[in-house]
């Protein structure tokens, strides 16, 4: 008999309300920028030679208007030069929630080829997809049920999965971090569970969301509102709504990944795209997250 599971991100009645106040920051931060960008910001010249992960010299702005936010952490930058439009304690340490899980993907992906198949293990901490003993589901099905639904039992099991275990693979998430200089990053986990070890700031965040944003398989993957996904079988499906409240209500957020925690509070990192021009947004510590 086949299974169907549609699975919606999971709140309790605290974080039901909360989440309804949260819904107007990050909106008025993206038409801010909307608005402005282009108009008000005359930027500084980086040399062709730059690195891909060179801190940019600080852009000028014309007619310098501060927005109202409830965030005292926040920063977004061009994608493509990777230029500082507007920023606030961009290095200052933060918990990175499941906005983690964009270091778990991208590990994923560097490790196994996306037709791998893994027999998965049920996992229960936090927010999970049900997935049950036994399911053969390919490294395809899990990145894109984490990067979507945010699924803790889609990481742990692509962590699970690598030959040293999940301690191993997140040695291997903090060697890719190294390998990019994120120096104020490390990781103690795959899925972003609270650790007091488990930080780091907006800036290297914002950098791993361009790294992300390099590979196509995320970029098309986080641009969904909801995914169809089954095992091998097809005898168990799940039909996954995105975590990311933005989608399809500002048409120019194509992505990319929440996170919250009681510790981190309200952390978001997001694509926009304004008629073909590429930013990335990230903002913690948020008590309007959206």
């Amino acid at each position: 008999m086949k299974k169907s599971k549609i699975l919606f991100p999971q709140i309790n009645k605290f974080t039901f309300i909360y989440k309804n106040i949260i819904i107007f920051g990050l909106f008025f931060l993206i038409n801010f920028v909307i608005y402005h960008f282009g108009n008000n910001t005359v930027f500084a010249k980086i040399p062709q030679s730059s690195a891909f992960f060179t801190p940019p010299p600080t852009p000028i702005v014309k007619n310098k208007i501060a927005p109202i936010l409830s965030t005292q952490n926040y920063i977004i930058i061009d994608l493509a030069t990777n230029n500082i439009l507007l920023g606030n304690k961009i290095n200052d340490r933060i918990y990175p929630a499941s906005t983690t899980k964009l270091a778990t993907a991208l590990t994923a992906l560097n490790l196994y080829p996306l037709d791998e198949i893994i027999t998965t293990i049920p996992y229960t901490e936090g927010k999970v997809m049900e997935l049950t003993e036994g399911e053969k589901v390919t490294v395809r099905t899990l990145v894109s049920a984490l990067l979507v639904y945010s699924a803790n039992d889609a990481a742990f099991n692509l962590a699970n999965h690598y030959e040293t275990g999940t301690e191993g693979f997140v040695k291997q998430m903090n060697n890719l971090i190294k390998k990019y200089i994120l120096n104020n990053t490390n990781f103690t986990n795959f899925d972003g569970i609270h650790n007091e070890n488990h930080y780091s700031t907006i800036y290297d965040l914002s950098q791993l969301a361009r790294l992300a944003l390099t590979n196509p398989f995320i970029v098309e993957t986080v641009k969904q509102k909801e995914i169809n996904l089954s095992n091998l079988s097809g005898e168990i499906k799940y039909s996954l709504i995105s975590t990311n409240e933005l989608l399809g209500v500002v048409p120019e957020v194509e992505g990319l990944k929440t996170g919250w925690t009681p510790e981190a509070s309200g952390c978001f990192i997001g694509a926009i795209n304004i008629n073909g021009h590429k930013l990335t947004t990230v903002v913690a510590q948020s008590t309007d997250r959206f």
